[in-house]
């Protein structure tokens, strides 16, 4: 059976010759025609009307309504010959297009076909008159004005005829409609209600509307653009000018506050140019301003919103680069997740690789057998006997000798079975053949078990990358906006106070969160950033801010400088530590340092054993572990990639705990992340003491890490005290376990963190006599309060 063919739907715009008709979109182009031929460009000149009516006879539907139009306008406007020249071009005009079809022709053609009519027309008139060589060079110029309007309105009526589908708006339909736009005001020329001039208020309203949705530069040029048009043929079109342009630009300034501000700067720019002109324009023109701006704040958000999109495709390049940037993040963003799901997927397939459960599987089995009657029962007098008569029976006595080595890892002829030992005249030959082959085979399984748990750690390496680069692509995804004012500002108010920055970036995050990075030449005291800069930029921007990180951060010669929104609390760290026997290396490693986002970070790691091999493991993990906090990457994913590194470095069994916290300076939140570590402690500033403990198994044992964390609220005053084993261990041997350095924590009374790491590194050693058995490492840290907020 043939299948029918059915065609897609697909809406078409087509100017077919239909009944003539005043819809609503006839009576529109019919009015536009009306105040086209009305309008004039220089004494009697009105090739408005002409050229309009040559590209409307494209469109037969409108053809007659807006023939009659443009005709009444015309009459309104020219007196005598002049408006019969017209009317006559515009019927020849009609009479050609009704024989010839013009929907299909090229705009070209039509501004050619416009271009001749209004040609031949001027020169006969001129020949009935006399001709003058004058008389043909303005039917010239005319003609020439009516080919280049046919272009422009081509752009302009097609946008209008397609306006409810249509989404984004080129350049040249906005600079086309603002043509049309001010040539039809202009149409209302000499239009008075109450000494008001109409032309005057209609051209407000536009700028008003432009100034406000496009902002200075749009208004300025519409200004000028209204001004040139509808004014072109007055002796005080420059006034009208600079009053248009003067009074956009000065409204569009305030567009992103509201329409309210615009309309009083557009009124007191208009104010000013009045008083600056000594009253040219009268008070009458004062009126007319009032007039518009009532008219402007009539229209409802909705409707602006919907001329919006005429204005948006005139903004210039700051839309167009925000569009652009948008689209790269996009672009990335989408890599990002490819290469994300790319390593996820690579993760997961190494993790489906099946691991051996046994040292042996019945495979194994079948193959050792054989093997041990090969070396055994070949030469056997009872090899027929055993494998032929008794095959099943033979086969399961050795399969069971195998299951005794599995399960007890030797075979002997106490372990063996008894009806095997009855049986066999080479009991021991084929003991030991097992034992032999089993070996062997163990040796293969222990490496198959090594080589899944590389792959396990090779996974979680995969795993780890993936998820970093998808943190990565979803801070890509954030929508973060550069605010050039606010950084033009800063840099102007810093070169007031005499100092100079080479670069100002301020940052604004879709959450509402913000940072500054401004670039300078060192200050080599030091002390600029907090005496001097810091508080000016938060003058400017009306909020305390804090520098993320104490002292400058160099990059080649230039200073860098991160400010933030200043944080609730801050953080003070102190330090003690002493080496088993006084050695200059001590295997304890410990860093603390502020992140990004108001996060203060402190981390102690202790190594396994002592002097530079444990120094070695603590320094690896703590290093790794500050890159990758400072990078933004999750801490339990910092754990995974810094245990699968420990357990990939070496052969050697390397390992050491991670005792992790970090504070949320904003909120005072403390999160307490521990593997293998010492329990830390939390003084409160009333006296109190909260321990925090942990399970877990140091870094670098295993491959899927077990982590213990613990989330509490801090205050201002309160300390946070984390040791390593020395510091604890000091207690055993005095049968006082943990509980001493609670008891001590209890009744110290000091505020510094200095003071209180000194007393517990001084009490420990007590303890010891001062023979530390171990490296001993205190680091306290205080909460305080941000007295610059």
């Amino acid at each position: 059976m043939e299948k029918q063919q059915i065609t897609t739907y697909k809406r078409v715009y087509s100017t077919e010759n239909k009944v003539a008709s005043l819809d609503k979109m006839g009576l529109f182009f019919g009015v536009l025609g009306f105040l086209l031929g009305r309008a004039v460009l220089i004494d009697t000149l009105g090739p408005f009307g002409i050229s309009y009516f040559a590209y409307m006879c494209k469109l037969k539907r409108y053809k007659v309504p807006v023939f009659f139009f443009i005709s009444l306008g015309i009459m309104f406007s020219h007196q005598g010959s002049n408006a019969l020249r017209y009317i006559i071009s515009l019927f020849i005009m009609y009479l050609i297009s009704s024989n010839i079809n013009l929907e299909k022709k090229k705009v070209f053609n039509i501004a050619l076909f416009g271009f001749i009519i209004n040609m031949l027309v001027s020169i006969t008139f001129s020949i009935v008159k006399g001709i003058y060589i004058y008389d043909v060079l303005i039917s010239l110029f005319e003609s020439l004005v009516v080919f280049a309007l046919v272009y422009i309105y081509s752009f302009g009526i097609e946008l209008i005829l397609k306006k409810s589908i249509r989404r984004v708006v080129s350049n040249e339909e906005i600079i086309a409609l603002s043509i049309i736009m001010g040539i039809a005001v202009s149409g209302f020329s000499n239009v008075n209600f109450f000494n008001i001039s109409l032309k005057s208020v209609l051209s407000m309203l536009m700028i008003l509307i432009f100034a406000y949705k496009g902002g200075a530069a749009l208004g300025a040029s519409t200004g000028i653009t209204i001004g040139l048009i509808t004014n072109i043929n007055n002796l005080t079109s420059t006034f009208y000018i600079a009053l248009y342009g003067f009074c956009g630009l000065i409204g569009g300034v305030f567009n992103k506050i509201n329409k309210y501000m615009v309309v009083f700067s557009f009124s007191l720019a208009a104010s000013i140019m009045m008083i600056y002109t000594k009253g040219i324009g009268e008070i009458i023109l004062i009126r007319e301003v009032v007039i518009a701006s009532l008219l402007f704040l009539l229209i409802s958000e909705e409707k602006l919103e919907y001329l919006e999109k005429f204005t948006k495709a005139a903004l210039g390049n700051e839309e167009s680069a925000a569009n652009y940037v948008k689209r790269v993040k996009e672009i990335l963003n989408n890599r990002l997740r490819e290469v994300e799901s790319a390593y996820s997927e690579i993760a997961n397939t190494f993790e489906k690789v099946r691991e051996k459960e046994r040292i042996l599987d019945q495979r194994d089995i079948a193959s050792v057998v054989d093997m041990i009657s090969q070396d055994v029962c070949v030469n056997c007098g009872m090899k027929r006997s055993c494998w032929n008569t008794k095959f099943h029976h033979t086969y399961s006595m050795i399969m069971e000798i195998l299951n005794i080595l599995e399960s007890e890892g030797k075979i002997n002829e106490s372990l063996a079975p008894d009806e095997f030992k009855r049986y066999c005249i080479k009991s021991d030959s084929i003991l030991k053949s097992a034992k032999h082959y089993f070996d062997l085979f163990m040796l293969d399984y222990k490496w198959n078990k090594k080589l899944s748990e590389n792959r396990k750690l090779v996974s979680s390496q995969i795993k780890s990358l993936s998820k970093c680069v998808g943190n990565l692509a979803k801070e890509l995804k954030e929508d973060i906006n550069f605010d050039v004012d606010m950084e033009n500002e800063i840099i102007v108010e810093l070169d007031k106070e005499g100092i100079k920055v080479d670069k100002v970036s301020y940052i604004k995050r879709e959450n509402k969160s913000f940072e500054i990075n401004i670039q300078k030449s060192p200050c080599y005291g030091g002390t600029l950033c907090k005496e001097r800069l810091i508080p000016i930029v938060s003058k400017v921007v009306g909020k305390k801010l804090s520098s993320l990180s104490l002292g400058c951060k160099m990059s080649g010669d230039k200073c860098n400088i991160k400010l933030v929104e200043g944080q609730e609390y801050i953080a003070k760290t102190q330090v003690c530590f002493i080496s088993k026997d006084e050695s200059a290396i001590s295997g304890d490693s410990y860093t603390y340092m502020e992140l990004e986002d108001g996060k203060y970070m402190v981390a102690l790691s202790d190594g396994m054993g002592k002097g530079e091999k444990a120094y070695e493991e603590s320094s690896v993990t703590i290093q790794v572990l500050e890159k990758m906090m400072e990078s933004k990457i999750d801490e339990k994913v910092s754990i995974d990639v810094v245990n699968s590194m420990l357990m990939l470095k070496s052969s050697d069994e390397i390992f050491s705990t991670v005792d992790l916290s970090i504070i949320d300076l904003k909120e005072g939140m403390l999160q307490t992340v521990k593997m293998g570590a010492c329990p830390s402690f939390i003084k409160r500033s009333k006296g109190s003491v909260e321990v925090i403990s942990s399970s877990s198994l140091p870094i670098g044992i295993i491959s899927e890490v077990k982590v213990d964390t613990d989330t509490r609220r801090v205050r201002e005053g309160d300390f946070i005290i984390m040791v390593s084993d020395g510091i604890i261990d000091a207690g055993k041997d005095k049968d006082l376990g943990e509980n001493w350095l609670y008891t001590v924590l209890e009744k110290i009374e000091k505020t510094s963190p200095k003071e209180i790491a000194n007393i517990i590194l001084d009490k420990a050693l007590d303890l010891l006599d001062n023979q530390p058995i171990d490296d001993m490492t205190v680091v306290v840290t205080k909460i305080l309060k941000n007295s610059n907020i």
